[in-house]
């Protein structure tokens, strides 16, 4: 069986990797985010070893998005001009513009594929995570991953921009998105090219023998709303850590002039940093374990 290595459509640091057999096509998406840097090494050197051959793909196709957001990664910004992870829709109006542009572009490939990983890291400290919706949850729990998140698709989007996991839900494909942990933690490179490795070989892509079971003891989560910042004021009243427990009637955080508290009892889920927290952008997620 040979494989065959192409660019994607004549389109630079996107790769085709063809197995000759055509069932599955996978996507891998990196640097949707020019700041999340836990995947260049990693992504790099995994595409290394397939062109060296150090890693066979048994079975499909795979399409591999090195620089998702290439511009933005030329002039070392996590933008151009639109955050490209809230662009993916199809009722896009300024065509013009580069990130509108390169949204139509992966949401093609996305339209080729059967399965997505799409690699991110968090801008704090953080156990890696991998989202996904319930679906595919059973798929994910065969995953290293300590701490596996659902329950997405059930929230009223209509107040968030689309990101690579909504236009998924929208299409019933299968997808899978990982949050390495701090871009510049010492594990960052070791969590996603193994990542990489686990998914691939779970679904039979490449041996068995790559896959790496990390943590043994893994917890599930449920997300059931959100929260949204009122004011450009905003203070946290905890420590800003993923995957807090809190009590209902917890002080949370104030916005504004506003004391918020916990509604329920819940879990703390991707909260932003309080020094990057604007009007009207969501600021952390609403979870309960499973």
């Amino acid at each position: 069986m040979m494989m065959k290595i192409t660019t994607y459509n004549n389109l630079a640091n996107i790769y085709f990797i063809d197995s000759e057999v055509p069932w599955p096509i996978i996507s891998i998406f990196w640097w949707i985010h020019w700041d999340e840097i836990s995947w260049v090494k990693a992504n790099k050197y995994f595409f290394d070893q397939i062109k060296d051959w150090n890693i066979n793909i048994k079975k499909g196709k795979l399409i591999l998005v090195l620089e998702a957001n290439e511009e933005a990664v030329k002039i070392n910004d996590r933008q151009v001009e639109y955050n490209l992870n809230r662009l993916f829709k199809d009722d896009l109006d300024d065509l013009d513009n580069y990130e509108y542009k390169r949204a139509i572009v992966l949401k093609n490939i996305l339209k080729d594929s059967d399965y997505l990983l799409d690699l991110h890291s968090t801008s704090w400290p953080s156990i890696p995570f991998l989202y996904s919706e319930m679906q595919n949850f059973e798929l994910a729990k065969k995953m290293w991953v300590s701490h596996v998140i659902w329950g997405w698709w059930e929230l009223d989007w209509d107040t968030i921009s689309w990101d690579t996991e909504n236009y998924i839900n929208s299409h019933w494909w299968v997808w899978f998105t990982f949050e390495a942990g701090d871009h510049l933690s010492k594990d960052w490179f070791k969590n996603a090219y193994q990542m990489i490795l686990n998914f691939l070989s779970t679904l039979d892509i490449i041996e068995h023998k790559y896959f790496k079971n990390i943590w043994w003891e893994k917890v599930f989560f449920k997300v059931t709303d959100y929260y949204v910042a009122k004011s450009d004021n905003f203070k946290y009243k905890v420590p800003e850590e993923n995957f807090q427990k809190f009590k209902a009637w917890t002080l949370i955080w104030i916005d504004g002039w506003n004391e918020i508290l916990a509604k329920e009892d819940m879990i703390f889920v991707m909260p932003k940093k309080e020094e990057i927290i604007q009007k009207d952008i969501e600021v952390y997620f609403i979870g309960k374990e499973i």
